[in-house]
């Protein structure tokens, strides 16, 4: 089952505990999930499918929460492939003209959406609903944020958009050949709206998987640092050690600094330590105690003194 699939199936274990959820609820599925047809001049068909058997029953449980008689057709229609589940679907016939007129579905109706906007448990059962039937959210484990509602009506649409941004999430709406697409990509936006709608257990999950790659970015972040670091102590090691070299095979030694030729002799016994590991060793076997910026002034003298003395060679 993929990720959104369980965000629906989650919504609709949600309850609604009266009549005015039940009818709000009502309200998004149809005019979000139900397709609407004529089938004469006054007459009309609504039809819905999906391919949760979980979701279908949540779309007739509702209908019959509102319309206890309502009389409708359940089909199924097997897909031969293995990676798709059958389609489950629903159509009223008889009853449909009796829904179009009391919900409005030709046209928006202000009056109902000014009371959804007004009362914010009822903003929530309506984002709820309306998702369960057109909305879809990335799985968390990849990198794309994405959730979204597709939606054919343009009212619909902006009403939904401005449910969502009263919670101020930043949803945003784009065209997708015909249909219009509410979107939020920010990851905490959709972690912040998917428990508004009452999703805990899939914003949860999401949670712990933006945890778990973050911990693991931050890792890699960590190594490749480490190794960058460790690459430019040994090319800076590399590098003294023929500062060292020359300084051995061509300077007089007794006339160098004592200081200097102990901190020579540990650095060339010690050619893949740190500076940090540097200071230690000094300490705690030569008992000479230093500091970082001591040690690199110290270092930086020995290779001005094989530059230095390397060009007086060469003028000779």
């Amino acid at each position: 089952m993929s990720y959104a699939l369980e965000v629906k199936e989650e919504l609709t274990r949600l309850p609604l505990t009266d009549n005015i959820e039940t009818l709000t609820c009502l309200n998004a599925l149809l005019h979000n999930g139900f397709e609407l047809a004529m089938t004469s001049f006054t007459n009309f068909k609504l039809s819905f499918q999906t391919r949760s058997n979980a979701i279908m029953r949540y779309v007739i449980k509702v209908l019959l929460g509102v319309h206890p008689n309502l009389k409708y057709e359940l089909y199924q229609k097997q897909i031969m492939r293995f990676d798709k589940p059958n389609l489950y679907g629903l159509r009223i016939t008889e009853d449909s003209n009796l829904l179009v007129e009391e919900f409005n579905l030709l046209e928006p109706n202000n009056e109902q959406a000014l009371e959804i906007l007004e009362d914010d448990h009822l903003k929530k059962i309506y984002l709820r609903a309306s998702f369960i039937t057109s909305g879809s959210v990335n799985d968390p484990k990849t990198s794309n944020y994405h959730l979204e509602w597709c939606l054919n009506s343009n009212s619909e649409a902006l009403f939904i958009q401005n449910l969502i941004n009263s919670y101020n999430l930043n949803a945003r709406i784009s065209k997708r050949k015909e249909k219009l697409v509410i979107y939020i990509k920010d990851r905490d936006g959709i972690c912040d709206l998917l428990r508004i709608m009452g999703v805990s257990t899939q914003a949860f999950k999401m949670e712990q998987d933006i945890i778990r790659r973050n911990v693991i970015a931050d890792t890699k972040r960590k190594i490749n640092f480490d190794i960058a670091n460790q690459s430019k102590t040994n090319e800076a090691s590399k590098s003294m050690a023929r500062y060292i070299k020359y300084l051995e095979t061509y300077y007089p030694l007794d006339k160098l600094d004592p200081k200097l030729k102990l901190i020579m002799e540990v650095r060339k016994n010690n050619m893949e330590a740190s500076l940090t590991e540097l200071c230690r060793i000094l300490e705690e076997e030569y008992n000479e105690k230093i500091t970082k910026s001591g040690l690199n002034h110290r270092l930086r003298k020995i290779k001005e003194i094989a530059l230095e003395y390397s060009k007086k060679r060469n003028q000779v």
